[in-house]
């Protein structure tokens, strides 16, 4: 979980995604990662939401009480809104989720609640760092915030493109405790005993 690792993570889906099924993040920028967010009840969503690092004490959500709070958060809310939780992987900067609702609205009270919460929960056990002097680099519309960007999300559309997901997350969550290693290639890169490591 050092340093080196946290950089790689930044880019942390794969480019050939299709962005008419993806919305925010940082898609945002683009014209194809606005307008209203697509979601579905019947297909799984992927959801990925990024922090800005700086604005944690820890520099981690991997750290222990982060850690805690995070996975604590979702899931009391995925259960409050009636959201199935099929995956979840707490990373350095980011969370990735596999989720699945029957009514879109349910998903909107889920990002929006437990994002907040996760926020306000870090801000009152005082691991939110101190404000520093301005850095004229970062986003004004997320500056001093904890969430980098508001939540990039795709719709799961097949059964291929939901193995894939899966594995991928689980990839991450294999990286990021250091069973298995990190390599470009990502999953194309698996070794026969990787891929007997990624589920065990």
């Amino acid at each position: 979980m050092g340093i080196g690792h946290s950089r790689r993570q930044q880019s942390f889906f794969p480019t050939d995604w299709k962005h008419e099924v993806s919305h925010r993040g940082v898609l945002r920028q683009l014209r194809a990662g606005r307008g209203a967010r697509p979601l579905s009840s019947r297909d799984s969503i992927h959801v990925v939401l990024k922090i800005n690092k700086t604005k944690l004490r820890s520099r981690s959500l991997r750290s222990s009480r982060c850690f805690l709070i995070t996975q604590q958060t979702i899931r009391k809310y995925a259960q409050r809104f009636g959201v199935k939780l099929e995956q979840c992987s707490i990373q350095n900067d980011h969370v990735h989720l596999l989720v699945r609702a029957s009514r879109r609205r349910h998903f909107h009270f889920f990002f929006r609640v437990a994002a907040g919460q996760i926020a306000q929960r870090f801000g009152l056990e005082g691991l939110l760092a101190p404000p520093t002097v301005t850095d004229t680099s970062e986003n004004p519309q997320t500056k001093g915030k904890l969430w980098k960007f508001r939540p990039f999300t795709r719709v799961v559309r097949s059964w291929n493109a939901y193995k894939i997901v899966r594995n991928y997350i689980q990839l991450n969550e294999k990286e990021v405790t250091g069973q298995i290693r990190y390599r470009k290639t990502r999953l194309r890169g698996l070794s026969s005993s990787d891929w007997e490591i990624l589920w065990s």
